[in-house]
Order: structure tokens, then sequence, then C-alpha cells
């Protein structure tokens, strides 16, 4: 989904979350949470090109949300117990922070 397709959910009052998505060291993705036909879909968000469009840091976050118009979103760190003492597979927990700007 693109900036312009973001804009578009906002005015139609469809757009209903947006989660700044953190895993490890991975650049931060901007993950949005819409409604059509009443029900729920997730994509990320990504340029004219169709690549996703990471981030480094919460401000370059910010920035690409108040340019459509977005004022809050969740911070959600997704953590990984260490893989090396884990038996067959690894445990995934997931923190979401709310945040307003």
């Amino acid at each position: 989904m693109n900036l312009e397709e973001v804009r578009e959910l906002k005015l139609r009052n469809q757009l209903k979350a947006v989660n700044f998505i953190e895993s490890g060291h991975a650049p931060m993705v901007i993950e949005l949470v819409y409604t059509d036909n009443d029900q729920t879909f997730k994509a990320l968000l990504k340029n004219d090109h169709g690549d996703v469009i990471t981030c480094h840091n919460l401000k370059e976050g910010y920035d690409i949300c108040l340019g459509i118009g977005v004022r809050a979103a969740n911070l959600v760190q997704i953590e990984t117990d260490d893989e090396a003492t884990m038996s067959d597979y690894a445990d995934y927990c997931t923190k979401s922070i709310p945040l307003s700007f």
C-alpha cells in the first residue's frame, strides 16, 4: 500500500491503526490496519515502486505519518528468546506502546 492509498483510507475513515514494527536490529517497517467491506486487513507501507518503506528511527516514521495526516501510531517491538537455548522453535513475544505525535 502506498502513501496515496493510505491518504484515501484515512479520508474514508477506514484506517484503523498504524503500527511501527521493530524487530531486533532490522529496520523498522510501518504496518497499516484498515477495513474494507467490514473485513480487517493489514498491509505494509510501500513506495511507488512497490518496495517496503523502512525507517531507522522513530523520527523517520513520524515524518512519514505526519505527511499523510496520521498523528498516532503503536510501536510494536518483537522480541525473540535466545535461539541457542531454545528447543525446536523460537518463542516470540510482542509488546505494543501507543504513541501520539
